[in-house]
């Protein structure tokens, strides 16, 4: 069988119908040059459905409201980016231990608990990397609770982030004496997972949420936030938005830290630069 002759190609309206309805619902900027990227991930989609075309798909969201609006979070699934790694962008992780952590234990006295945020969660290895780098420092510190917000907008990316459990390869970022202390080794067969010891499940609480949902459903101010490798998905005005709810949501001095490709200059003014893209609320 030629598996090329089942490949459907999305044509420049059904393309511009999906980039329009991804933007609206989730924010993200389809640019032209991902029509290719749409066409590939949607087409195990219609065969799924059984749709022998991106007409017949884009017409059925047209005109079945409630298949388009179960669908919405299956497209959402398949056309966002969930690049992750351990301790990715590692100057971030030593950030924390020599400036954060430290000012943290020094300036909340007696409250002691510590609240952060990770908002693009994807398949959990950067809240994990988080609740290392916390379970590390505050261990021998005593009273001291670590509250981890992990959220993203893709249900299967959370699922799996929820689990813990990541193959061999997916901790080669960590070091073995740190594998032992927080994951749980596995051997099943020819095959090795690590899953994350309850000590760091329980700091951590992942739920779905939409960057786009204003405001944010998060009732005690944060000390810090994580959103690396998100915004640069965003058009300008919707990156403002996000970033007035982030300051919204943060105590006074709070931390925002974003991706090494992304940047709030001439976004938003509310925050000060800290250099590698760690920013802090102005008072």
């Amino acid at each position: 069988m030629d598996f090329k002759s089942n490949l459907n190609t999305i044509g420049d309206p059904e393309f511009d119908f999906i980039k329009d309805l991804i933007y609206k619902q989730s924010g993200i900027v389809l640019a032209p040059h991902k029509k290719i990227m749409v066409q590939s991930r949607l087409n195990v989609r219609l065969r799924t459905l059984s749709l022998g075309s991106f007409e017949e798909y884009v017409g059925r969201l047209k005109k079945d409201s409630l298949f388009a609006k179960t669908e919405m979070q299956e497209l959402i699934n398949r056309l966002t980016t969930n690049k992750t790694d351990f301790f990715r962008e590692m100057h971030h992780f030593d950030f924390l231990k020599a400036n954060f952590f430290p000012e943290m234990e020094a300036s909340l006295g007696a409250q002691k608990v510590l609240r952060i945020w990770c908002s693009a969660s994807s398949t959990g290895e950067e809240p994990y990397s988080i609740a290392i780098s916390a379970y590390d420092y505050f261990a021998n510190k005593s009273g001291w609770t670590i509250k981890i917000m992990a959220s993203d907008i893709d249900t299967q990316v959370l699922n799996t982030a929820k689990q813990g459990i990541y193959k061999a390869d997916r901790l080669e970022p960590v070091s073995d004496a740190l594998k032992s202390k927080h994951f749980n080794k596995v051997v099943t067969g020819d095959q090795t997972t690590y899953e994350a010891k309850p000590h760091l499940k329980s700091m951590i609480e992942f739920k779905q949420l939409n960057l786009l949902q204003h405001p944010f459903p998060i009732r005690d101010k944060l000390d810090l936030i994580f959103c690396r490798n998100v915004v640069i998905y965003f058009d300008k005005p919707t990156q403002k938005a996000i970033f007035s709810q982030f300051e919204e949501v943060l105590k006074p001095f709070g931390y925002l830290i974003l991706g090494h490709s992304e940047t709030m200059f001439g976004i938003s003014d509310r925050f000060k630069f800290l250099g590698h893209t760690v920013y802090q609320k102005k008072s």
